[in-house]
């Protein structure tokens, strides 16, 4: 299964993978968590943007080397943009773009994280000049190192629930191929455990319960149902109500557990 964060790039790039294994290193669309600033730093301390000395730097040693690296997000999504579509960053750039930041595009879900703070969301697996140059604007950013610099912070751990909620419905949003609205369940078994980490105390069991279910493929509403489950019911099922308006696939997986349980 494919799966735009954790599978290679396909040779039309679907999401982030092969609709048979994962996507390389699926781009990520995320937005960082935005930091506390601490007392007494300048607010302009926040954002880093490049000084006119820096960029002067690069642009000159980019006169003098053809390989230099691009000042500025236009010309840095242009380095990585798709040759027969300019504006388009596709799998297969993503991949390049993270390998230029010293990112696994396979397992690391900072890849994820990045898209979602780039505000990748126009098409499933795809990163769109206008997205990649506002969000990095957004972020303070205008040259590769400033991105590389704040790859700590990129971890999911660092989100609230609501941060780390919408992020989550971002990874299934970007991760879908092309007009398919549904996520092949292989590509769910390795996306799942990589995204959600440990805010889930049934993600060991749902990995478990999912083969063993007749469904095929994995909707929205099922995928963002698991998490709310996971932060509304304890692991003996206390706030579980069964006449809830949960998915099937939710009452089938409590199901499963409790027989499991006998």
């Amino acid at each position: 299964p494919s799966t735009n964060l954790l599978a290679p790039p396909r040779a039309a790039p679907p999401p982030f993978a092969a609709p048979s294994q994962p996507h390389a290193m699926p781009p990520t669309r995320f937005q960082a968590p935005k930091r506390a600033r601490k007392a007494g730093t300048p607010k302009s301390a926040k954002k880093q943007k490049a000084s006119p000395a820096e960029e002067a730097s690069v642009a000159a040693s980019s006169s003098s080397s053809a390989d230099a690296a691009p000042v500025g997000a236009d010309a840095i999504f242009s380095k990585y943009a798709d040759p027969e579509d300019p504006d388009c960053m596709d799998m297969e750039g993503i991949g390049k773009l993270c390998e230029d930041l010293g990112l696994d595009a396979e397992t690391d879900v900072r890849v994820l994280v990045l898209l979602w703070k780039l505000g990748a969301k126009d098409k499933p697996g795809e990163l769109q000049r206008k997205e990649f140059t506002e969000g990095m604007e957004d972020n303070g950013w205008s040259l590769i190192p400033h991105v590389k610099g704040n790859l700590p912070a990129m971890d999911p751990g660092f989100m609230d629930n609501k941060e780390f909620r919408d992020f989550y419905r971002f990874c299934f949003q970007f991760n879908r191929e092309g007009t398919h609205r549904t996520l092949e369940k292989d590509l769910v078994l390795v996306l799942l455990p990589m995204v959600i980490a440990d805010r889930s105390m049934f993600t060991k069991k749902f990995l478990s319960f999912l083969p063993e279910n007749a469904i095929t493929r994995i909707t929205a509403d099922q995928w963002n149902s698991f998490l709310e489950f996971s932060l509304s019911v304890g692991e003996d099922f206390t706030g579980y109500d069964e006449d809830a308006a949960w998915p099937l696939l939710m009452d089938e997986f409590v199901e499963w557990c409790q027989k499991d349980q006998k």
